[in-house]
C-alpha cells in the first residue's frame, strides 16, 4: 500500500516544480516615443519616429532561411501614433492646450447632484425641435 500512494504522492510535485521554472512575469518593452524631422533627397521634410530608424529586428532563434526581419520594437506603434494625430508637427513638438470645456462637466455635476428637472429638459427639448424646424424652413 506505501508503494502505491508514495508515487500518487509526488504526482502533484512533479507539476509544481515544473512551473516554478517558468518566468511568470515579462519585462515591458521600452522604446522611444520621440519623432524627428529627415530631409529626404528632394528637399521636403517628413516626421519619422526614432524607431524606425533603427536597423530591424535580428534572428535572436537561429531561423535562417525562414526568418523574415521585422520593424524594430514601437517603430509600428509610432506609425500607428503618427496616423492618428490631428497635426503631425504635434509630434516633434507639442502645442499648449486652450482652457477646458467647463461648462458641459459643470452641467452633468448640477444634474447628478439635484436630478432631473422634468419641465426644464422638456422645455429644452422644445427649444431644440423649434430651432431644427427653422433650420428645416430655411
Amino acid at each position: 500500500m506505501s508503494m502505491i500512494s508514495a508515487p500518487a504522492g509526488l504526482c502533484w510535485l512533479l507539476p509544481l516544480a515544473l512551473l516554478a521554472g517558468c518566468q511568470t512575469h515579462l519585462e515591458p518593452v521600452s522604446y522611444s516615443p520621440d519623432f524627428q524631422h529627415k530631409t529626404l533627397a528632394n528637399g521636403s521634410t517628413e516626421i519619422l519616429p526614432v524607431e524606425c530608424l533603427k536597423p530591424a529586428s535580428k534572428d535572436d532563434f537561429g531561423l535562417d532561411e525562414d526568418f523574415v526581419p521585422l520593424l524594430p520594437p514601437g517603430c509600428a506603434n509610432n506609425l500607428t501614433l503618427m496616423r492618428m494625430v490631428e497635426q503631425p508637427d504635434d509630434l516633434a513638438h507639442g502645442r499648449p492646450t486652450g482652457p477646458t470645456m467647463a461648462a458641459p462637466v459643470g452641467r452633468a455635476a448640477q444634474v447628478y447632484i439635484e436630478g432631473y428637472d422634468r419641465a426644464e429638459l422638456r422645455r429644452r427639448q422644445d427649444e431644440q425641435q423649434a430651432r431644427a424646424d427653422r433650420q428645416e424652413k430655411q
